[in-house]
């Protein structure tokens, strides 16, 4: 396989561990300090992200909810409803579950 010197060589590079994890832990320590200058920077601006979703009760109107359940039990797949509405499919089907509206009769 390989030359017993090279495994020497390697060893000897190595085996000084106590070495390697002191710069280790120095160069964790120099990246984890914060970087003042991005903090001056950012701290007079607004972050754009918004914190918490907006409710679902204020993305929809009333009518359109109504709108988006009769498409529903019409055969308008909750795929596309979440398209045309401009919502998440999660968001499509709290509005019909809430709403109590099923295609199909529960099986017994």
């Amino acid at each position: 396989m390989y030359p017993m010197s090279d495994s020497v060589e390697v060893l000897k590079d190595y085996s000084d561990t106590f070495a390697l994890v002191k710069a280790l832990r120095s160069d964790l320590a120099n990246h984890a300090k914060p970087d003042m200058k991005s903090q001056e920077r950012s701290a007079g601006r607004k972050s754009s992200g918004r914190t918490a979703p907006r409710p679902l009760r204020k993305r929809l109107a009333p009518g359109d909810r109504q709108r988006l359940i009769e498409q529903y039990l019409a055969g308008a797949l909750q795929k596309e409803l979440a398209a045309q509405y401009d919502l998440g499919l999660s968001s499509v089907k709290t509005i019909l579950r809430e709403a109590g509206a099923r295609k199909y009769a529960a099986r017994a």
